[in-house]
């Protein structure tokens, strides 16, 4: 850095965190985070790194060198959730370890995110001072969902840490939580805000995704990261299949890491985002032999207490009702 009279001119370009979250066992989770992490490497520009929060490391030794593993262990984990057991804290927490890692733009992706799109102008949109995360979703002031309901008259007419819930209220979608190194705080803010909405008896599995909307919408410089990649929570099945057979390319190939990026970049995976199974699917499924379909890995469900074996639902899904 060069100091240019009375303040400091960077010369160098800051450096781009990419971080995703894989806890348990649980073996298309981390392949969903294997093809997260693969997308980030094929479309980030040059001066990044790529981090994984964890607590199965040996579960990305493929990618060697080319990967910081941040170990997580129970303890940390369940502590992570806070004082009201809410797994979706723990996310938070994911975001600011990252951020507690030296000064970076930080861009957090869901395991079930492929980045599609250079991501050059996304992280200078991020020196620049612009605020991310997926998409603004709905309006929740006029949501008709039951859950959505619930939750705008649990916080509706509220002022809670400096914050009034009144309409409008957006909800913007945390599949993707990215900041410039400069916007550290507003994740301890977010974080904050949180806690005392759970004080507040604001209890819905949606309310980590309403403070971060809230804390970085108040910035009027969040922006949808919709553009560069594809979240693919509403089609979780579709894109299991297709994350199973990529990577069993990319190992009958015998690829690196980078070629395996590359491969990724040229032959991206293209499916809907979409599919909304008909109430009739499992009746019929039962009544052919097959028994009900398997459960959509990380769909959010209401908090309960679990077994310390049983830390994680699955990767981040964001659902809107």
């Amino acid at each position: 850095m060069l100091y240019g009279g009375t303040r400091w001119i960077r010369t160098t370009p800051m450096l781009n965190r990419f971080v995703t979250l894989s806890v348990g066992s649980r073996p298309e989770l981390n392949a969903w985070a294997h093809s997260s992490i693969l997308s980030a490497m094929a479309w980030a520009p040059p001066h990044s790194e790529f981090c994984i929060v964890t607590d199965q490391p040996e579960s990305f030794g493929w990618f060697g060198d080319r990967i910081r593993i941040l170990p997580v262990d129970h303890a940390t984990l369940r502590s992570w959730r806070g004082r009201h057991d809410f797994f979706w804290r723990t996310e938070l927490n994911c975001v600011l370890h990252a951020a507690a890692q030296g000064p970076a733009n930080v861009i957090y992706h869901d395991s079930d995110v492929l980045i599609r799109r250079d991501l050059t102008t996304f992280g200078a949109a991020l020196e620049n001072g612009e605020i991310f995360m997926h998409e603004l979703e709905y309006e929740l002031s006029t949501a008709k969902r039951r859950g959505q309901k619930r939750l705008w008259r649990q916080i509706r007419g509220q002022a809670v840490a400096g914050f009034r819930f009144a309409a409008p209220q957006p909800m913007w979608n945390a599949g993707l939580i990215a900041v410039g190194a400069q916007h550290h705080a507003l994740l301890h803010h977010a974080l904050d805000l949180l806690d005392q909405l759970m004080d507040r008896g604001v209890h819905h599995n949606l309310v980590e995704q309403l403070a971060i909307t809230k804390v970085f919408g108040a910035t009027a410089r969040l922006q949808p990261g919709g553009p560069w990649m594809d979240h693919f929570w509403a089609n979780k099945e579709g894109y299991a299949a297709a994350v199973d057979r990529q990577l069993a390319r990319i190992l009958t190939l015998g690829l690196d890491v980078d070629a395996a990026a590359a491969l990724v970049r040229r032959e991206p995976i293209v499916a809907p985002l979409v599919v909304r199974k008909r109430w009739w699917s499992n009746l019929l499924a039962r009544l052919a032999g097959h028994g009900p379909p398997p459960p959509v890995p990380g769909r959010r469900a209401r908090t309960r207490p679990i077994a310390v074996d049983d830390l994680a639902p699955a990767a981040a899904v964001r659902e809107t009702g």
